[in-house]
């Protein structure tokens, strides 16, 4: 069976998901069967460029979004080498969880000299980044120091977010940043700090970094009123 086909065939089936539409209703909107749509999802039909304009419209994606995400275009930001990959592994720590959170964010210019990113967010695992929780994708703004990422949420437009990362002041694998978008637990503004690496970290190497507020930074935040970070190691006792 044909990589492509397989690899649409995933993507129908995640965004639609994605959205909580059953099989039969992703049918009805693009007047085909239940089982015919089953088998796009599932490689055993290879989807054609008519049908599948009429399922990114049914499940308000753009079609680019079937075939491979902006990961690996030849032109890059320049002049900042913590970006020359065109990709880095994003961390944090989500206290309403308990849980480390893991993402991907890809970028490079979409061959008219404008930069764009994506943002896989919630990733199971690294291998399969197209079968993250929340996708993302716009606009970057790079500069010798830092880096801005405009991000909307593909499947819901009306939700977008910030990342704003720190470029190492020497060549380096690691530096923070910040999250700024929603959270839905419950639904409310929110910010937080993020560790972006330039390769995968072990959880050894994650655990000499303070991905939870620490006591200095929590201490800041309530003497100031405002969050900011510290770009430090672990602390004794943090």
């Amino acid at each position: 069976m044909h990589e492509l086909t397989l690899q649409i065939a995933g993507r129908i089936k995640t965004f639609r998901r994605r959205q909580d539409l059953s099989i039969a209703e992703l049918a009805r909107r693009i007047n085909k069967s239940a089982a015919t749509v089953y088998k796009y999802e599932s490689g055993q039909i290879p989807v054609t460029v008519d049908v599948l304009e009429d399922i990114a419209a049914a499940l308000g994606v753009e079609p680019v979004y079937f075939f491979d995400f902006p990961s690996g275009w030849d032109a890059r930001p320049p002049k900042v080498s913590f970006l020359e990959n065109g990709r880095l592994y994003a961390y944090y720590y989500d206290g309403r969880i308990r849980q480390l959170s893991k993402s991907l964010l890809t970028f490079g210019s979409d061959g008219e000299g404008r930069a764009r990113a994506t943002f896989y967010m919630h990733l199971k695992s690294f291998d399969k980044p197209e079968n993250a929780r929340y996708l993302y994708a716009g606009p970057m703004l790079s500069h010798e120091m830092v880096s801005y990422f405009f991000l909307e949420n593909i499947t819901l437009p009306t939700e977008t977010l910030t990342l704003q990362v720190m470029h190492p002041f020497r060549s380096g694998l690691t530096s923070w940043g910040l999250f700024m978008g929603l959270s839905d637990q419950p639904l409310t503004p929110m910010a937080t700090k993020m560790l972006f690496s330039t390769r995968l970290l072990s959880p050894d190497e994650l655990e000499q970094f303070p991905l939870a507020f620490t006591k200095d930074e929590l201490k800041r935040i309530r003497m100031q009123n405002a969050l900011l970070l510290s770009i430090q190691q672990k602390e004794d006792g943090a």
